[in-house]
């Protein structure tokens, strides 16, 4: 620890500086002591919040399956007109917005019901590809893959519009 160290006092030039030096770390110690409760505490919470999606369109192609592996092909899109539930076997529902109480939301009550209706008639079916368009608020999007995955369609990919 060179040079880090106080003169010592005392009259007479001849003799050598100490080189020992007295550093407090307990500010250090007690600084990366913060630092890891934050860091466990913000890792535990982006555990929790965290959504299980695939995106759409990305990666390998996939190889196209044979008419045996053919599954229904669920999509959603979300609009600022309401909703809009296809599939490639023919059907096709509009939800329009929920205009009670004074306020303009999307109804998620009618998604909810047109999506247990789709999973009683098709069991099979646990994929669902939704499509937001740019002026659909983040919690909207949110609100909709939960109610999806509440419904039982566990495989949601979510793909822009």
């Amino acid at each position: 620890m060179g040079g880090g160290a106080m003169p010592e006092q005392g009259g007479g030039g001849k003799r050598k500086k100490s080189l020992d030096a007295v550093i407090n770390v307990v500010p250090a110690i007690d600084l990366l002591s913060c630092l890891i409760t934050f860091l466990l505490y913000t890792a535990v919470w982006t555990q929790i919040s965290r959504l299980q999606v695939q995106q759409f369109g990305s990666g390998a192609p996939e190889p196209q399956p044979t008419e045996q592996q053919k599954q229904m092909i669920v999509t959603l899109a979300i609009g600022e007109r309401g909703m809009n539930l296809t599939t490639t076997s023919g059907l096709a529902f509009e939800i329009p917005l929920d205009r009670t109480a004074g306020a303009v939301k999307q109804d998620y009550r009618s998604l909810s019901e047109r999506l247990k209706q789709l999973r009683a008639d098709y069991p099979e079916t646990a994929a669902i590809t939704v499509s937001a368009e740019d002026t659909v608020p983040y919690g909207d999007l949110v609100e909709v893959i939960d109610t999806c995955i509440g419904q039982g369609l566990t495989a949601v990919s979510v793909s822009g519009a």
